[in-house]
């Protein structure tokens, strides 16, 4: 009891410490409009795919067969032994998982599910979705929900991963000013298709930063040097999320209403590649199920782990279902070291006619940032903090509830 007590005042403490929760109970007394969403529309790669892979391939769909979904008992089309992202951020919210779009008839009342492995932000791969291909999905559908459901919902994007890993093997030694060209290029179709879904009354958007994609086993299994990862896919990555916020910041300015929630994944991926007893797991190096020095590719019945929730990745580019779960945690209630300007939580409950002033905000914390990008420096260790008070609030959680 006496250590319940104390965790209870710490966390009241560290949430009265923190000046931007200050400024949130302001902003929600101030305005009356407070929205609660119970809606969910996600968009993007394999990360997300919720089963819409197995409606479009004509050949088999691995996420659609064990030993994918092993954790769970039976395979649902996700890249994982369990529940994706999504899932967990859907049960945050109090809502029930949100179903594929291409599967006709499932229950779309809390949102759908538009993202599909192998989708990308440019180009036109076969027998995929790409981003713009699924925001003319939603658009096709998005009169199974009302304007108020449109208007309160979450969006949830995790988009272009495939973009520079295909960009990476096809140009290894890009200049400078190709690879800012490249990036340019991803993140205005991704400015494109976020307008257009804004277009459609969505005003809370909600990032999760691409990974050090060189740190994924298949590109490092790939690249034959196992032991650290490859430099150009992380670097692209890297360009990415820094333009990718810059642009966010940038439409709460230039469009009425426009929230958003920005999550670094990256920092994340990156710490629990290097630190992964930190986090819980046993490593972060191998995937749980592969061939391969760090079992990379081929991921089948006969080559899977006894224990997924040891590793962080399951296969060579997808999490297991304990990292997902730790992101979604992360995305949810995170300090703002690690999602900001808003958690996940807090765009759920934010006023929908908050503007310049949510803006300003914003603006302001983005050019407070150090422009450090390595993890020996003051910021990553600020996050890497920030992430374990996290990381240790979720395990006593989990103890407390096995207690229960």
């Amino acid at each position: 009891m006496w250590f319940m007590a104390n965790l209870t005042r710490r966390r009241r403490f560290t949430i009265m410490a923190n000046p931007k929760s200050h400024l949130f109970s302001l902003l929600l007394l101030h305005f009356s409009t407070v929205s609660l969403a119970q809606t969910l529309f996600v968009f993007g790669d394999g990360l997300y795919d919720a089963g819409n892979k197995q409606f479009v391939s004509s050949n088999r769909v691995d996420a659609s067969f064990p030993p994918y979904g092993i954790t769970l008992g039976e395979a649902t089309g996700r890249w994982s032994d369990g529940r994706i992202v999504p899932d967990y951020l859907a049960s945050f919210m109090g809502i029930s998982q949100i179903p594929p779009i291409l599967h006709g008839t499932a229950d779309f009342s809390h949102g759908a599910n538009f993202a599909i492995a192998d989708a990308t932000a440019l180009g036109s791969p076969p027998e995929t979705m790409t981003l713009s291909q699924q925001v003319i999905k939603f658009s096709e559908n998005k009169n199974k929900w009302t304007p108020q459901a449109r208007s309160e919902a979450i969006y949830l994007f995790y988009i272009a991963s495939d973009d520079y890993l295909n960009y990476a093997k096809n140009n290894p030694n890009p200049s400078d000013d190709q690879k800012q060209a490249f990036v340019g290029r991803v993140i205005a179709a991704i400015e494109a298709e976020l307008k257009v879904i804004y277009g459609s009354g969505a005003r809370k958007f909600a990032f999760q930063n691409l990974a050090p994609l060189g740190c994924l086993p298949a590109v490092k299994q790939a690249n034959g040097n196992v032991q650290e990862c490859v430099r150009l896919p992380s670097e692209m990555a890297e360009l990415h999320n820094k333009k990718l916020l810059q642009l966010l910041v940038e439409l709460s300015r230039q469009l009425s209403g426009f929230q958003y929630s920005f999550y670094d994944f990256f920092s994340s991926i990156q710490n629990r590649v290097i630190k992964s007893k930190t986090y819980t797991f046993e490593t972060g190096m191998a995937a749980c199920c592969g061939t391969g020095s760090v079992n990379g590719t081929s991921c089948s019945t006969s080559n899977v782990c006894a224990k997924p929730e040891d590793y962080l990745f399951f296969d060579g580019k997808h999490l297991t279902q304990e990292g997902n779960l730790q992101v979604g945690h992360l995305i949810w209630g995170s300090d703002p070291e690690v999602v900001g300007p808003n958690n996940l939580r807090e765009l759920l409950f934010l006023p929908l006619d908050i503007t310049v002033t949510l803006a300003d905000i914003q603006e302001a914390m983005v050019a407070t940032m150090p422009r450090q990008i390595k993890i020996e420096s003051l910021y990553d260790i600020k996050k890497m903090e920030a992430e374990m008070e996290n990381q240790w609030l979720y395990e006593v959680d989990k103890a407390t509830s096995f207690l229960i």
